[in-house]
């Protein structure tokens, strides 16, 4: 009878102990890949823009309330969609099927661009002269040497 009550005893510590465990994990913030981009990002703005701690957190803010899954969401179906439309057009669809692909890709795009819009309008107020300018230089150089498998320095450029 004793060893059934220790047995319980240490079977409900145990217990106790996994569900505080997982409770103080889930509590932590997040680790990995997007700490670090989020990381990289904050500071690539902070060094290139020379923002204040306001007007990082201020950033921070907007990071935070973005809709993360409707905006991963709408880029898969963007990306989904002018897929199809290749393939109409390498396959041969009629006009009027790759009209209709063709109009579901420009409203996609055209969303996309009004979001990237309303982003910049929040972005705007937050920074001043100086640094609106220099962020829209960065705007016009994205990620500089990173798009299409080109790594840091080489050009996009063909050899003479």
């Amino acid at each position: 009878m004793r060893a059934m009550h220790v047995f319980r005893a240490a079977a409900v510590t145990m217990i106790a102990t996994l569900v505080t465990a997982t409770a103080l994990y889930a509590a932590q913030p997040a680790t990995g890949a997007t700490t670090d981009r989020t990381s990289r990002w904050e500071n690539h703005l902070q060094q290139k823009l020379g923002l204040t701690e306001d007007q990082l957190n201020a950033f921070r803010q907007l990071r935070a309330n973005r809709d993360v899954n409707a905006e991963r969401e709408h880029f898969k179906a963007l990306r989904t969609a002018q897929g199809e439309l290749r393939r109409m057009a390498l396959n041969g669809a009629d006009a009027t099927t790759m009209a209709a692909k063709q109009a579901e890709v420009q409203n996609l795009v055209t969303q996309s661009m009004q979001r990237r819009l309303d982003a910049l309008k929040q972005i705007g107020p937050i920074l001043n002269d100086d640094q609106r300018e220099a962020f829209a230089k960065m705007m016009d150089h994205p990620r500089s040497g990173h798009h299409r498998g080109q790594h840091q320095g080489e050009t996009n450029q063909k050899p003479s």
